[in-house]
């Protein structure tokens, strides 16, 4: 089965600052150290899921050769109304954010992914395409989801129906496995390096 690195908590509520946004949050930890190490904050469009802004906070671990993150984005529009994206490290200090130019289409967070991929019309042969803004590599890329196969899934809770859902970008391609019936859970996730379970 693998060692055990760590454990994720997701959450998602409806913002305390605007009732049009959905905040997203992962908090994770690592094996054996119950406190959180990294958390990634995402705000979305409450009406159509595209990504508005968010940031990252790891903490530095030498034993793992993990750096210290501190970020913040948000996507805003140029004078033109193009989408551009602003990052700002907080650990350089810098006064004005990193800018990049967005293509002119529906952009959604990548860290919102587990999120989004549960709204799609899961099914037998469904394929769709969207454009996905990764502000810790500062780039965007096209995201293809396709579902080739129907598979039973054995967890902690039973035995579940899931949808095998590939997810490609670039030249890479990853699985997960989603719930077929409400709520719709991605009950697993691999992206060939790491594979996530759901436990709770």
């Amino acid at each position: 089965l693998g060692e055990k690195i760590g454990l994720g908590i997701f959450e998602s509520e409806v913002s305390s600052v605007n009732s049009n946004e959905i905040v997203l949050q992962e908090r994770y930890s690592r094996a054996g150290n119950e406190s959180i190490s990294d958390i990634i904050t995402t705000r979305v469009s409450a009406s159509d899921f595209l990504g508005l802004g968010g940031g990252r906070q790891v903490e530095p671990a030498e034993q793992f050769r993990i750096e210290a993150i501190s970020y913040t984005w948000e996507i805003v529009e140029d004078d033109g109304g193009k989408p551009i994206l602003h990052k700002t490290d907080n650990l350089a200090g810098q006064g004005l954010p990193d800018k990049k130019k967005l293509p002119d289409m529906e952009i959604y967070a990548n860290s919102s992914s587990f999120w989004l991929w549960r709204q799609l019309p899961l099914a037998l042969g469904y394929t769709t395409s969207y454009v996905a803004v990764d502000p810790f590599e500062e780039k965007w890329q096209m995201v293809i989801v396709s579902v080739p196969q129907s598979e039973i899934l054995q967890t902690s809770f039973g035995e579940i129906p899931v949808w095998r859902v590939l997810i490609r970008s670039g030249r890479a391609t990853r699985s997960a496995w989603i719930e077929q019936s409400a709520p719709y859970r991605v009950l697993k996730w691999d992206n060939g390096q790491t594979v996530m379970t759901l436990v709770d």
